[in-house]
């Protein structure tokens, strides 16, 4: 598989930073490889796809789909024919169809995350009406009674940047296949909240982490790391796209935590699910 060196040269967005792409840089440019796979298109047509492939929830602007498409055609995955009127075509090359065949497991997981157009139309689920103006109401009634100190206005800021990044990722999240395995160890430890911000910190220069003051998520090629700090417990739950990738993931975190381990021998026993 290609390294994150290569996959994603963008640095990921902060707990509190701006709203996150649908895709980051990486994936987009795998998904643009893939569509142009089975149809070579030209960059209007490759905007109007993606938007339609994720029912119209994100259109890529022109500034960020034609650098993507520019680093295709660099390294040779992509091919540009040129058409009357100076119109470019871009079509996938040999090189480009096998840096899709070694990232399989990645474009699986996109492909699951993508949904007709006309799923995620209409109204508004009643729970999530309800809770929208649960919030409006709150913090339009307490402006109203007095200032609100600069203080909380930032905090409430924070903790509404980090509801809507989890909600984001919990949306984005890839749906996996019957065959999906699932894994949590619960690892008795009085440094939980330790161990949670060591693996988000390390995480988050190859994918987009979110967390908060005591739980955190993110994902993998493989599949979706979760991490919740407990009483005296540091809880991680794995889900793969099968057995062999969560054999794997599980190698790739115990190995991560005992390096953040500082005189201390950490248990991990999985236990499936």
């Amino acid at each position: 598989m290609v390294g994150q060196s290569e996959m994603d040269t963008q640095p990921a967005a902060g707990k509190t930073g701006r709203r996150a792409r649908a895709f980051d840089y990486g994936e987009l440019r795998l998904l643009l490889l893939a569509i142009i796979a089975k149809q070579p298109s030209h960059g209007y047509e490759l905007i109007h796809e993606v938007n339609e492939r994720l029912g119209g929830t994100y259109k890529p602007s022109p500034g960020v789909l034609y650098p993507a498409l520019t680093w295709l055609y660099d390294r040779g995955y992509a091919e540009i024919d040129l058409e009357k009127g100076g119109r470019k075509r871009y079509r996938i090359t040999d090189e480009g169809n096998a840096f899709l065949s070694a990232n399989k497991t990645v474009i699986d997981m996109l492909v699951a995350r993508v949904v007709p157009k006309h799923q995620g139309q209409g109204k508004s689920p009643q729970a999530i009406v309800e809770a929208m103006d649960h919030l409006k109401r709150a913090l339009s009634l307490r402006a109203k009674m007095e200032p609100v100190a600069d203080q909380v206005v930032t905090r409430i800021g924070e903790i509404i940047h980090v509801a809507a990044n989890q909600i984001e990722a919990l949306l984005n999240a890839p749906t996996l296949s019957e065959g999906a395995a699932k894994c949590v160890a619960d690892i008795v430890t009085p440094n939980g909240e330790r161990f949670l911000r060591r693996l988000g910190s390390h995480f988050q220069h190859r994918t987009p982490v979110v967390m908060d003051e005591n739980s955190g998520h993110f994902r993998m090629s493989m599949g979706e790391v979760r991490m919740e700090v407990l009483d005296g417990i540091f809880r991680v739950t794995l889900t793969a796209l099968n057995e062999e990738k969560l054999t794997e993931m599980q190698h790739i975190l115990v190995r991560h935590l005992e390096e953040a381990a500082v005189r201390e021998t950490l248990e991990v026993i999985w236990q499936q699910v």
